[in-house]
């Protein structure tokens, strides 16, 4: 279960000021806010579910209903991401759904770095 691997490596990624974390293996698409702890914490990461891009079994359509609160989008489509680092500080994620006769971005989201806020140095 995937709840053994997040306890043992949150801690993890949250003291040592991870931006976004990539993971896929759900077939589907879905971004949350920066996170620690299921709860939204402004210098956790943004983690990003990116597991829709093909796959034999079809999405995964079903999510956790009510949608919890720190998820900010979600669609079961197949896509493909763009990540963009801009400068130091700076960087923008464009989710583009292939569903449609063109790709259309569906999700956008500017990143701010940890690097960049007094609030998160560790």
């Amino acid at each position: 279960k995937s709840d053994g691997m997040k306890k043992s490596m949150e801690g993890l990624l949250y003291g040592a000021r991870v931006d976004v974390v990539f993971a896929g293996h759900v077939h589907a698409y879905e971004r949350f806010a920066r996170v620690y702890s299921d709860k939204a914490d402004s210098c956790g990461p943004v983690h990003i579910t990116i597991g829709d891009g093909g796959n034999r079994e079809g999405l995964a359509s079903k999510y956790i209903d009510p949608k919890p609160e720190i998820s900010l989008f979600r669609e079961a489509s197949f896509e493909h991401g763009r990540f963009k680092v801009v400068n130091t500080s700076h960087a923008l994620w464009e989710w583009h759904r292939n569903d449609d006769v063109q790709s259309i971005v569906a999700d956008t989201v500017w990143l701010r770095s940890h690097v960049s806020d007094l609030a998160c140095k560790v």
